[in-house]
């Protein structure tokens, strides 16, 4: 009984967060594995770079989370789209929008050499770079 009456409690608590996270494929996932040890937003007030995320959620299933290799995905893709590190693609050097956007050594490349933007719109025309790439990692592009 005292269970039932903690798991409706965590249940209840991860529901009244549910609406600062956004929406979107990974977020089911990360509320349910992760916010079962500690609140989501332990995790939402941290920014990472994809890998960093890896390394985060890799660390937690070490640790015992429980959950499949998908999950895990899902959940680092959710994390790295929504709190990614911010990344200035007029500033930042190839290495770091190759970590920061998941990008190929040739996409930061052909950025770089493209530069400046005033606009998404702008680095997503840029010729050798996967723009739905650019568009799922959008929120962390600064200007």
């Amino acid at each position: 009984m005292r269970s039932t009456i903690l798991f409706f409690v965590i249940v209840c608590a991860l529901v009244a967060q549910a609406p600062d996270l956004p929406e979107g494929k990974g977020r089911a996932e990360l509320m349910n594995l992760c916010g079962s040890c500690h609140g989501v937003d332990t995790v939402t007030h941290t920014r990472n770079t994809p890998k960093g995320w890896k390394q985060t959620v890799d660390d937690m299933f070490a640790r015992g989370a429980a959950g499949s290799d998908d999950e895990a995905g899902l959940i680092v893709n959710y994390l790295a789209r929504n709190f990614g590190q911010k990344v200035n693609v007029n500033k930042a050097s190839e290495k770091e929008l190759q970590d920061g956007l998941a990008l190929a050594p040739a996409e930061a490349q052909a950025i770089v050499k493209a530069r400046p933007f005033k606009a998404l719109d702008e680095v997503l025309k840029v010729s050798g770079v996967n723009a739905e790439k650019l568009r799922e990692a959008s929120t962390n592009i600064v200007f």
